[in-house]
């Protein structure tokens, strides 16, 4: 559960878990930028999120998940890195960069490419998606087992890589009045096929350890798997729910985007008592956020 809450809080801003010292800038600088892809789509002012979360349990610094990305016109990029620390290290020391551009299309995405790679104590993986045609191109390395468990053609349509599920997440494109949330997020990894789902709780007031407190919106995120997956791996191929607060900030110059969904707060309950995930650094358009 605790690594599903890193992966959740990489998804909803943000798949880094940093320096046990809580470093978050130096997390943020370790980011490359998040450069703009070259299209046809008209190019103009641009907006930029910058955002990292430090994830506790029992007051014990887990780690931290760091994201840049950058709207331009109709495009989007994006970074991000997931960097293990203290006592997960022990059982679970891994650092996660990836990449992924694409273009924003009124409530929707379309990814063009996704990159990751994955640095485990015991292994070591990366894996390239590429959208093209309608379909998703594999690339990975060391070349995953896409046959034991597999993931058809039609369950990977209309999908998205893991770091353009959480561009779609903070645009709030997909936000309606009558889903303030957002849409069902539809993610294809390269192996794995699942839906993680936003319901709406409510309107509250967040208090968190980071930069922002005060009104939020409040949603629970629940993770279904789809295909790909080892049966009986959760029973009903459901996970507990993480419940995540959400507040709208407004961009500071005239991009295409008007405000970003932020996830300030994300918590879920597990078998060591709750784990906690907040947003410690916010910087939109190149200011950042202070209490």
């Amino acid at each position: 559960m605790l690594k599903r809450l890193m992966l959740a809080t990489a998804l909803v801003a943000a798949p880094a878990f940093a320096h046990a010292n809580d470093d978050t800038a130096a997390m943020a600088t370790a980011l490359p930028a998040a450069a703009t892809p070259a299209t046809e789509a008209s190019a103009g002012p641009q907006n930029t999120l910058q955002v990292v979360w430090t994830v506790f349990l029992g007051g014990i610094n887990l780690g931290t998940v760091g994201l840049k990305s950058s709207f331009e016109g109709s495009n989007y990029a994006a970074v991000s890195r997931l960097k293990t620390a203290g006592v997960v290290n022990s059982f679970y020391a891994s650092v996660i960069d990836a990449s992924a551009v694409g273009t924003v299309d009124t409530n929707t995405l379309h990814p063009l490419r996704y990159d990751s790679d994955y640095n485990g104590e015991k292994s070591k993986q990366k894996v390239s998606l590429a959208f093209v045609g309608g379909g998703v191109l594999l690339s990975s390395n060391p070349p995953y087992n896409v046959d034991r468990f597999p993931v058809t053609e039609e369950q990977k349509r209309d999908t998205l890589d893991p770091l353009s599920a959480i561009i779609y997440s903070v645009t709030g494109i997909s936000a309606t009045p009558d889903k303030p949330c957002g849409d069902t997020v539809r993610i294809f990894d390269g192996r794995r096929r699942y839906d993680v789902e936003l319901t709406y709780v409510g309107k509250d007031n967040v208090s968190t350890a980071g930069p922002y407190s005060g009104p939020a919106i409040k949603c629970e995120m629940s993770y279904r798997q789809i295909a790909g997956f080892k049966p009986n791996l959760t029973k009903n191929n459901v996970l507990p729910t993480i419940t995540v607060w959400f507040a709208a900030l407004p961009t500071k110059e005239a991009g295409p985007m008007k405000s970003f969904l932020v996830a300030v707060k994300l918590m879920a309950e597990t078998p060591f008592g709750a784990a906690v995930a907040h947003a410690r650094r916010i910087t939109i358009d190149g200011e950042e956020k202070s209490r």
